[in-house]
């Protein structure tokens, strides 16, 4: 979960145009949204500082509507402009990357941890000669002078780390599972029905019934007999 001190990097990349991009031909999001979303993290207090990144056609048109303070914003190609791709793989046909992200992962490759590349050295990736479109920034968000900020800032997993000088009192721990004795039982039990009906009767209510019967059987021989007797003493 991200907080007022993290820094974030958004990449996206697809096929789009003024101001919207697509996510494999069936969904997109346009600028507004975006920058809508990112506004609400400011407001949430879910980021310091973003970098976002977006390599497609017309990509500049994506951070254009953006109003959140802090946001870095760079696009592989100019409004009406095409992004194009890099190189083929021969074995599926298809184009694998585009010459924005390609030359932009060749740079990100040699940084190590304790560069001193900023993003202003960043910025520079990819000149028109190599992408054959013209990339675009925005830095009028940002609070900092781009020629400052380490590229490390954003790609090299820099934490910020709190130390505490107070004691923390810790418990002591008991690691013992406790015995578990097996209680037996003596008293039997039944499977029930896995999907009672309506219909079917509890054995509780059957042996009620059956109860039930033997008795009314029982009285109805007693009165009879009685019935018998009364009759054969009056004649």
């Amino acid at each position: 979960m991200t907080d007022d001190r993290s820094n974030v990097l958004v990449y996206m990349t697809g096929h789009g145009g003024d101001g919207f991009l697509k996510f494999q031909d069936s969904e997109e999001i346009s600028s507004i949204e975006l920058a809508d979303a990112f506004g609400q993290m400011w407001q949430k207090r879910r980021y310091h500082e973003v970098l976002y990144i977006v390599d497609t056609c017309q990509a500049v048109s994506m951070f254009q509507q953006f109003y959140s303070p802090n946001i870095l914003g760079v696009g592989s190609s100019q409004v009406g402009e095409d992004s194009l791709s890099h190189h083929v793989d021969s074995a599926i046909g298809v184009y694998i990357i585009d010459r924005y992200t390609y030359y932009a992962l060749e740079f990100l490759e040699k940084i190590t941890t304790t560069s001193q590349k900023t993003m202003d050295d960043f910025f520079k990736v990819c000149p028109y000669n190599q992408c054959h479109s013209h990339t675009g920034y925005r830095t009028d968000l940002f609070q900092r002078d781009i020629s400052k900020v380490l590229v490390t800032d954003f790609f090299g997993s820099v934490r910020n780390v709190e130390v505490s000088t107070n004691r923390l009192p810790l418990s002591e721990v008991n690691h013992t599972r406790p015995k578990l004795e097996a209680k037996v039982s003596g008293e039997k039990y039944d499977y029930v029905d896995q999907f009672p009906s309506k219909t079917t009767e509890n054995r509780e209510d059957k042996k009620k019934r059956v109860q039930f019967s033997n008795q009314f059987i029982i009285a109805n021989t007693i009165l009879l007999a009685i019935a018998a007797v009364v009759l054969v003493s009056r004649r």
